[in-house]
């Protein structure tokens, strides 16, 4: 038994306290001292307990593996998976298609099905596995969307934390899938996200990412959420939270310029696996550009979608970190919610946003200055439409194009498929009334934000909550 293994075994069963991460392999330090390697100790203990992390999070029970999107494609991609030998568990099989291009997420158990413990050798096998196997299953799927998760926690709440995720078109790696050797493929898959967690558990050791690195370009580091606390105190201590001031007026923009001709889309809380694919295919399709409203927690557990989205020319906008309700956080608690969604923009794609849109609208006066304090510009929308609800295609595209006008600005969302089925003739009913498809920015066409009081502008966000706003909105126009 090699030393690794035998760590990995006393880690198994619990033994020690596991203190607070540290600075991992790809992260830039909070203090802002550069990149440390994790040390042997950190490589073995994490931020839970390891009995707790290893818990099985799923049966393979191909009935509970389909999401149910496409039942008949992922059976087939189920089945083909289960077969295929992979060392962890196989969790959730999805495919969805807009009738033109197809995507796919296979979402995994980091950790071998009989030991429970982790190599990152097994895991290297068993994605390169996943993309072999998904393409030549499927020769219709166009993207896939590839995750390892472990048993997390948060808010009291168990969840499924990321610790390593990709986003692969199939056009990036067509010519490799043939390869034999595993790394030949890997190196194709753009940016991959490998979080600490998994090197901390990794019985393979932390030198291993030198012989089994998943190749490609590694975005590593601890998740922000490992930090939040710490990155906040020292957020307070560089003073850029005090001395916000209580009065006069903030910047936002309630819509565009009305002689520009354009009509601003904007898309929030992505990005998502298998329906941002998507929606940027459309997008691109149509030859459209919109306004990302970005969760940064999303943004950091999955990069390659925000890279994605810059490089076909998109705009970048703050949602927070974590989605919350800007109404119910006090200044300092508004401001590291933006500071932390700019940090994890930045690391996915090296933008810094200035443009924020607090999470459903929801956002107090004091919230308004903060953000006006902090840089950024407060948008909120002309046509909401109501895609968050459970509502069909046609009720969405009525939403959108009810009330049309030159700067009008649509709020839609990218995490659920029924927005992925409205979006192409959203775009279609804003051309055929004379209008341009663009982004915020290009909808002011150079006009700039306007000046509010923060009190009119939070009266006008609960307003515009009820539909009985929104008619009015319209015939206000």
């Amino acid at each position: 038994m090699s030393i690794w293994t035998l760590i990995g075994t006393f880690v198994t069963l619990g033994l020690g306290v596991p203190p607070d991460p540290g600075p991992g392999l790809a992260a830039t330090s909070l203090s802002g001292t550069g990149p440390r390697p994790p040390s042997h100790l950190d490589s073995h203990l994490g931020a839970q307990p390891p009995a707790a992390l290893l818990q099985p999070l799923g049966d393979e029970d191909p009935a509970t593996i389909v999401k149910g999107y496409d039942p008949a494609r992922e059976a087939a991609l189920t089945a083909a998976l289960l077969d295929a030998g992979l060392h962890s568990r196989l969790l959730r099989v999805g495919v969805f298609s807009d009738g033109v291009a197809a995507a796919g997420l296979v979402k995994l158990q980091a950790g071998d099905r009989q030991s429970r413990l982790i190599a990152l050798a097994d895991l290297q096998q068993d994605v390169a596995c996943v993309l072999r196997t998904a393409f030549s299953t499927l020769p219709e799927l166009s993207y896939l969307d590839c995750w390892a998760t472990v048993p997390g926690e948060r808010e009291f709440a168990e969840v499924h934390r990321p610790v390593l995720t990709m986003s692969v078109p199939r056009a990036q790696v067509a010519g490799a899938l043939a390869a034999a050797d595993d790394e030949a493929l890997l190196a194709h898959c753009g940016g991959i996200r490998l979080d600490d967690l998994l090197l901390r558990y990794a019985v393979d050791g932390p030198q291993s990412l030198r012989a089994h690195r998943l190749p490609g370009e590694v975005l590593g580091g601890p998740s922000l959420q490992d930090g939040w606390v710490e990155f906040g105190a020292r957020l307070r201590e560089s003073g850029e939270l005090d001395n916000v001031p209580r009065e006069g007026t903030v910047g936002a923009i309630l819509e565009g310029s009305g002689p520009g001709g354009k009509v601003a889309l904007t898309i929030d809380d992505g990005p998502h696996p298998l329906t941002t694919p998507l929606v940027l295919d459309v997008l691109r399709r149509e030859g459209a550009r919109a306004t990302f409203f970005v969760v940064g927690e999303n943004a950091e557990q999955f990069p390659e979608l925000v890279r994605m989205m810059v490089r076909d020319g998109h705009e970048i906008g703050n949602h927070t970190y974590s989605h919350l309700s800007l109404s119910e956080l006090n200044p300092r608690g508004v401001g590291t919610q933006l500071r932390g969604c700019d940090r994890a923009i930045e690391g996915a794609c090296g933008v810094r946003p200035t443009l924020m849109r607090p999470p459903g609208g929801h956002c107090s006066e004091l919230a308004l200055h903060m953000a006006d304090a902090l840089g950024y510009t407060t948008v909120l929308w002309t046509a909401n439409t109501g895609d968050w609800r459970d509502q069909g295609r046609a009720a969405i595209v009525g939403n959108a194009l009810s009330g049309l006008r030159s700067g009008s600005i649509i709020l839609m969302h990218q995490g659920d498929l029924w927005s992925l089925e409205a979006l192409p003739e959203i775009i279609g009913g804003i051309r055929r009334a004379g209008l341009e498809v663009g982004t915020v920015s290009e909808a002011l066409d150079g006009i700039g934000a306007s000046r509010w009081e923060p009190a009119e502008l939070v009266a006008l966000s609960k307003r515009a909550h009820t539909d009985a706003y929104e008619k009015a909105r319209v015939t206000d126009g």
